[in-house]
């Protein structure tokens, strides 16, 4: 179990660095990483619902990163092709909900480059996820959503948002903690949607390539959700 605990912490903590590494990392760089990302995740998530076209995902993240308008217009075009290619509405779903989910959500990253506000989004989504896991670990006791996450406690949610508030009001002053509420909401709704999908089709993690981490999906869901909102709050 000890060894476990440590292996879990040692891989977050190479995740972490990486991470932190390719946000500060030159642009070129950076946007190659996003890239990488979006595929990753598209893959990951075509395998677990049995999506051929795993490569649409980056074309709508390419076309997103120039405009959102054309990117959302792309999804559509995308989805359009992969149910008309075997005629099934239910593969024209699948690619709108991949091509939007690890396609369009990774474009709003970019927008959040400058400023070291990606930065400021990461250490808050970790804080929060960190200490929702520890605070659930050893003193959750009542369930916060027992069929998409059984897992999860209000007590790890508390937890987790106290850590979030603080995170928000060290980086952004006392705006931050009106700003902290909504993105905490957002990164439990964003865990509890990747959640959904795992339940659905009766998977544990989306892959194993980040040992007790799953898969990038799993690890960067709730990163994928608050950019848009964080992104939005910085601007209005």
């Amino acid at each position: 179990m000890e060894l476990s605990l440590r292996s879990r912490e040692a891989i977050g903590i190479l995740v972490g660095g990486l991470a932190i590494a390719l946000v500060l990392s030159p642009y070129p760089i950076f946007y190659a990483g996003v890239l990488a990302l979006s595929l990753l995740i598209g893959y990951e998530i075509s395998k677990a619902l049995k999506f051929e076209l795993f490569y649409m995902p980056p074309i709508a993240f390419l076309i997103s990163s120039l405009s959102l308008e054309l990117g959302l217009v792309s999804v559509m075009l995308l989805s359009l092709y992969a149910g008309w290619r075997v005629w099934s509405m239910d593969e024209l779903f699948k690619a709108l909900l991949i091509c939007v989910y690890a396609g369009v959500l990774p474009a709003f990253l970019l927008g959040l480059k400058e400023d070291y506000a990606l930065l400021k989004l990461l250490v808050f989504v970790w804080s929060v996820d960190v200490f929702s896991y520890y605070v659930g670990k050893n003193f959750g006791r009542r369930p916060l959503s027992p069929r998409l996450s059984p897992k999860k406690t209000w007590e790890g949610l508390v937890g987790g948002g106290f850590a979030g508030v603080i995170t928000m009001l060290v980086f952004n002053g006392f705006k931050g903690i009106l700003w902290s509420l909504p993105l905490i909401a957002i990164a439990l709704m964003g865990d509890l949607f990747k959640s959904f999908i795992k339940r659905q089709v009766g998977i544990k993690d989306f892959s194993n390539v980040l040992g007790e981490h799953g898969g990038f999906t799993d690890r960067f869901d709730s990163l994928l959700f608050t950019a848009p909102v964080y992104l939005f709050l910085l601007k209005f």
